[in-house]
């Protein structure tokens, strides 16, 4: 009976081990500090640190590789600047990613909307401008850039840039990636005043259209050129584009807690409409409920809330661009309203290839009017162009 417990015991320690070391190696932070600090010393130290279990040192040494700080020379080909033509000034960061079309590796360029179309009183960057990048410290290459697509301000907040294939030699893209439930991420990109890392950028909420996380750098003068930076994970993956910071609603708390980022898989949806002429269907969220599909080059002027018989309750013009907070407050205070109309206006270039700025609802561009069902979630799009009607309106069924 002995013998043959022993055995079982063997066994048992056997498959015990087996599952340990299949499992993944744990890594405190006081080994990720102890093993950093033998890194820089050397010699036995450095000997010494390194386990003897082979995967806890692979796995160390990635972890170590991953919070190296990110220095200018590292990110040669990756990351970009461009300055407004009209006031240099005025500086916005991109950064250089590659994807997949039909099988094919493609790479492009990757900036914020609003560095192109927020000019209502001076033009943006233009539609072919010159992409900075930094070699070194001391030395810079222009490289020509096109924007060949570009998504209105707060539905995706992104522009595809285009490079010469010649350059691609050079070009070095960030792969895009997830955020993978990660608790803190890191950006890369330039304020106004050089190359600016971001480290430990906390993730506060993971929306479908958005990356909310902390900003650690409290002066507002400081992030100014951040918008368009990469927004990587350990991995050193492209999660995210920075869009912008907000500070806190307390005023006695300058400490700004949020920012945002428009997740990079969008990249992909600016990738199609470039290979379709323009048309690839856009979401727009109000938190994680999606609402209307938009076409990539539409930009919201006006919308109107019905009821069930079609009786305006709430109409409304878009002065810039349609604030999903507006929305959301507008949608509690009516909540019996069944329908919402939406009248879209579409993005253009204008003769000298800027970017035509945000006209009147009432001016005599097309326009294209959705009717979106509240309760059902069907879409129609509505066979000619329709004004916001009017609360004084009778009914519209």
């Amino acid at each position: 009976m002995k013998p043959f417990l022993g055995i079982i015991l063997f066994i048992s320690c056997c498959f015990g081990f087996a599952r340990q070391s299949h499992a993944q190696p744990k890594i405190t932070p006081k080994m990720l500090k102890r093993y950093a600090a033998a890194l820089k010393t050397g010699g036995t130290a450095r000997r010494c640190a390194i386990p003897r279990n082979a995967k806890l040192a692979t796995a160390l040494s990635k972890k170590a590789r991953q919070q190296r700080p990110a220095t200018l020379e590292a990110q040669q080909g990756r990351l970009f600047q461009a300055v407004f033509p009209k006031d240099e000034r005025f500086k916005f960061s991109g950064v250089v990613f590659y994807t997949y079309y039909n099988g094919k590796k493609e790479i492009y360029g990757a900036m914020v909307s609003h560095a192109v179309s927020s000019a209502s009183l001076f033009p943006g960057v233009p539609r072919h401008f010159e992409a900075t990048f930094f070699v070194s410290k001391n030395q810079t290459k222009k490289i020509p850039a096109e924007i060949v697509v570009f998504s209105p301000v707060n539905i995706l907040d992104l522009v595809l840039v285009k490079f010469p294939d010649e350059a691609e030699t050079f070009l070095n893209p960030y792969p895009l990636g997830k955020l993978n439930n990660e608790k803190k991420v890191f950006s890369l990109g330039y304020n106004d005043k050089g190359f600016l890392p971001v480290y430990n950028r906390r993730v506060i909420q993971d929306l479908p259209y958005s990356i909310r996380t902390s900003m650690p750098i409290a002066e507002r003068s400081l992030r100014q050129g951040l918008c368009g930076s990469a927004v990587l994970n350990s991995q050193n993956q492209l999660v995210g584009i920075h869009t912008g910071s907000a500070l806190t609603e307390n005023p006695k708390n300058t400490q700004p807690p949020c920012s945002f980022a428009t997740p990079a898989h969008f990249l992909n949806l600016l990738v199609e409409s470039y290979h379709n002429g323009g048309k690839a269907t856009v979401p727009f969220y109000i938190d994680n409920e999606r609402f209307i599909n938009l076409n990539m080059n539409e930009y919201i002027v006006s919308y109107a809330l019905l009821n069930a018989v079609g009786k305006p309750l709430k109409a409304k013009t878009v002065q810039l661009h349609l604030s999903r907070t507006d929305l959301k407050k507008q949608l509690q205070a009516f909540p019996h309203a069944k329908f919402l109309l939406i009248t879209t206006h579409p993005l253009s270039w204008d003769e000298n290839n800027l970017a035509l700025p945000l006209t009147s609802f009432f001016d005599e561009t097309p326009k294209t009017t959705y009717l979106y069902n509240l309760r059902t979630g069907k879409q129609y799009k509505l066979p000619s162009f329709i004004h916001p009607p009017r609360p004084s309106q009778p009914n519209w069924f």
